[in-house]
Protein backbone atom coordinates (compact mmCIF):
# COMPACT_ATOMS: atom_id res chain seq x y z
CA UNK A 1 0.00 0.00 0.00
CA UNK A 2 3.02 2.45 0.77
CA UNK A 3 4.28 1.93 -2.60
CA UNK A 4 1.32 2.87 -4.18
CA UNK A 5 0.56 5.55 -1.90
CA UNK A 6 4.44 6.95 -3.19
CA UNK A 7 3.56 6.82 -6.56
CA UNK A 8 0.08 8.55 -6.17
CA UNK A 9 1.59 11.46 -4.32
CA UNK A 10 4.59 12.11 -6.84
CA UNK A 11 1.71 11.91 -9.11
CA UNK A 12 -0.70 14.31 -8.13
CA UNK A 13 2.22 16.51 -6.36
CA UNK A 14 3.74 17.08 -9.85
CA UNK A 15 -0.29 17.47 -11.05
CA UNK A 16 -0.60 20.14 -8.27
CA UNK A 17 2.96 21.84 -9.25
CA UNK A 18 1.88 22.18 -12.45
CA UNK A 19 -1.84 23.60 -11.81
CA UNK A 20 -0.08 26.21 -9.92
CA UNK A 21 2.42 27.17 -12.64
CA UNK A 22 -0.21 27.18 -14.67
CA UNK A 23 -2.45 28.92 -12.17
CA UNK A 24 0.85 31.83 -11.94
CA UNK A 25 1.29 31.81 -15.95
CA UNK A 26 -2.24 32.44 -16.25
CA UNK A 27 -2.81 35.74 -13.49
CA UNK A 28 0.54 36.97 -14.82
CA UNK A 29 -0.72 36.72 -18.76
CA UNK A 30 -4.19 38.89 -17.58
CA UNK A 31 -2.26 41.45 -15.59
CA UNK A 32 0.23 42.07 -18.82
CA UNK A 33 -2.76 41.81 -21.26
CA UNK A 34 -4.84 44.21 -19.10
CA UNK A 35 -2.61 46.89 -18.03
CA UNK A 36 0.35 47.11 -20.34
CA UNK A 37 -1.28 45.49 -23.88
CA UNK A 38 -4.83 47.25 -22.92
CA UNK A 39 -6.89 43.89 -24.00
CA UNK A 40 -9.44 42.24 -21.86
CA UNK A 41 -9.00 38.68 -21.81
CA UNK A 42 -12.23 37.23 -20.03
CA UNK A 43 -11.28 33.47 -20.20
CA UNK A 44 -8.17 33.75 -17.20
CA UNK A 45 -10.20 34.42 -14.79
CA UNK A 46 -11.59 30.97 -14.85
CA UNK A 47 -8.20 29.05 -16.03
CA UNK A 48 -7.02 30.65 -13.10
CA UNK A 49 -9.72 29.62 -10.58
CA UNK A 50 -10.24 25.77 -12.08
CA UNK A 51 -6.07 26.08 -11.57
CA UNK A 52 -6.02 27.26 -8.11
CA UNK A 53 -9.07 25.22 -6.94
CA UNK A 54 -7.74 21.57 -7.93
CA UNK A 55 -4.36 22.94 -6.84
CA UNK A 56 -5.27 23.42 -3.49
CA UNK A 57 -7.47 20.15 -3.40
CA UNK A 58 -4.41 18.00 -4.21
CA UNK A 59 -2.05 19.41 -1.60
CA UNK A 60 -4.76 18.58 0.66
CA UNK A 61 -4.81 14.90 -0.19
CA UNK A 62 -0.57 15.09 -0.14
CA UNK A 63 -0.58 17.18 3.20
CA UNK A 64 -3.12 14.71 5.34
CA UNK A 65 -0.50 12.07 3.98
CA UNK A 66 2.70 13.94 5.30
CA UNK A 67 0.82 14.84 8.34
CA UNK A 68 1.17 18.95 7.67
CA UNK A 69 -2.19 20.40 8.44
CA UNK A 70 -2.56 22.36 11.85
CA UNK A 71 -1.47 20.52 14.72
CA UNK A 72 -1.79 21.82 17.98
CA UNK A 73 0.55 19.97 20.99
CA UNK A 74 -1.48 20.25 24.44
CA UNK A 75 0.69 17.73 25.95
CA UNK A 76 4.13 17.55 26.45
CA UNK A 77 6.85 14.87 24.26
CA UNK A 78 6.80 12.50 27.43
CA UNK A 79 2.95 11.61 27.29
CA UNK A 80 3.66 9.26 24.28
CA UNK A 81 0.22 7.50 24.73
CA UNK A 82 -1.43 10.43 25.04
CA UNK A 83 0.26 11.61 21.59
CA UNK A 84 -0.48 8.43 19.82
CA UNK A 85 -4.10 8.34 21.12
CA UNK A 86 -4.75 12.02 19.71
CA UNK A 87 -2.95 11.34 16.37
CA UNK A 88 -5.13 8.31 16.10
CA UNK A 89 -8.22 10.13 16.72
CA UNK A 90 -7.15 13.04 14.38
CA UNK A 91 -6.79 10.67 11.72
CA UNK A 92 -9.97 9.17 12.36
CA UNK A 93 -11.55 12.92 12.60
CA UNK A 94 -10.82 13.37 9.16
CA UNK A 95 -12.92 10.59 7.26
CA UNK A 96 -16.22 12.56 7.68
CA UNK A 97 -14.96 15.03 6.03
CA UNK A 98 -13.21 12.60 3.33
CA UNK A 99 -16.84 11.18 3.31
CA UNK A 100 -17.95 14.56 2.37
CA UNK A 101 -15.66 15.28 -0.45
CA UNK A 102 -16.33 12.33 -2.25
CA UNK A 103 -20.02 11.61 -1.68
CA UNK A 104 -21.25 14.98 -2.26
CA UNK A 105 -18.52 15.64 -4.22
CA UNK A 106 -19.80 13.28 -7.02
CA UNK A 107 -23.26 15.00 -6.50
CA UNK A 108 -21.63 18.50 -7.29
CA UNK A 109 -19.73 16.64 -10.39
CA UNK A 110 -23.30 15.43 -11.26
CA UNK A 111 -24.81 19.10 -11.21
CA UNK A 112 -22.05 20.22 -12.69
CA UNK A 113 -22.69 18.47 -16.54
CA UNK A 114 -25.66 20.81 -16.73
CA UNK A 115 -23.74 23.80 -16.02
CA UNK A 116 -21.54 26.05 -18.05
CA UNK A 117 -18.63 28.60 -17.67
CA UNK A 118 -19.20 31.60 -18.88
CA UNK A 119 -16.00 32.08 -20.43
CA UNK A 120 -14.93 29.11 -21.71
CA UNK A 121 -18.46 27.30 -22.20
CA UNK A 122 -16.90 24.05 -20.19
CA UNK A 123 -19.08 22.03 -17.94
CA UNK A 124 -18.23 23.27 -14.44
CA UNK A 125 -17.72 19.52 -13.36
CA UNK A 126 -14.32 19.61 -14.67
CA UNK A 127 -14.53 22.33 -11.77
CA UNK A 128 -16.11 20.60 -9.29
CA UNK A 129 -14.32 16.57 -10.05
CA UNK A 130 -11.58 17.72 -7.94
CA UNK A 131 -13.16 17.42 -4.69
CA UNK A 132 -14.03 13.37 -5.05
CA UNK A 133 -10.97 13.40 -6.58
CA UNK A 134 -8.70 14.59 -3.76
CA UNK A 135 -11.31 12.67 -1.43
CA UNK A 136 -10.14 9.00 -2.82
CA UNK A 137 -6.64 10.00 -2.62
CA UNK A 138 -7.23 11.11 0.96
CA UNK A 139 -9.03 8.00 1.50
CA UNK A 140 -5.79 6.29 0.01
CA UNK A 141 -3.62 8.36 2.32
CA UNK A 142 -5.97 7.88 5.72
CA UNK A 143 -5.38 4.17 5.34
CA UNK A 144 -1.76 3.91 5.59
CA UNK A 145 -2.06 6.71 8.52
CA UNK A 146 -4.23 5.29 10.65
CA UNK A 147 -2.71 2.01 10.21
CA UNK A 148 0.40 3.46 11.08
CA UNK A 149 -1.14 5.28 14.00
CA UNK A 150 -2.32 1.95 15.60
CA UNK A 151 0.73 0.49 14.61
CA UNK A 152 2.73 2.80 16.77
CA UNK A 153 -0.12 2.78 19.57
CA UNK A 154 -0.01 -0.87 20.03
CA UNK A 155 4.49 -0.54 20.21
CA UNK A 156 5.70 -0.13 23.64
CA UNK A 157 8.82 1.21 22.32
CA UNK A 158 9.25 5.05 21.82
CA UNK A 159 8.36 6.42 18.39
CA UNK A 160 11.30 6.78 15.85
CA UNK A 161 11.26 10.43 14.28
CA UNK A 162 9.41 10.86 11.15
CA UNK A 163 9.91 13.23 8.71
CA UNK A 164 7.79 16.35 10.24
CA UNK A 165 9.06 15.65 13.65
CA UNK A 166 12.81 16.41 12.88
CA UNK A 167 12.19 18.66 10.08
CA UNK A 168 13.37 16.99 7.17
Amino acid sequence: MRKINDLIEKVLLLLAGSLFAAFILTVLYQVVARNYLKISVSWTDEVAMACFIWSVFIGAAVALRNRKHYVIDIFPPQFVITQRVLRLFGSLACLPLIYVLIVHGNVLVEMGWRRRSVALGTPMAYLFAALPVAGIAMVLFSLETIYDDIKALFNRHPAKPTKEANGS
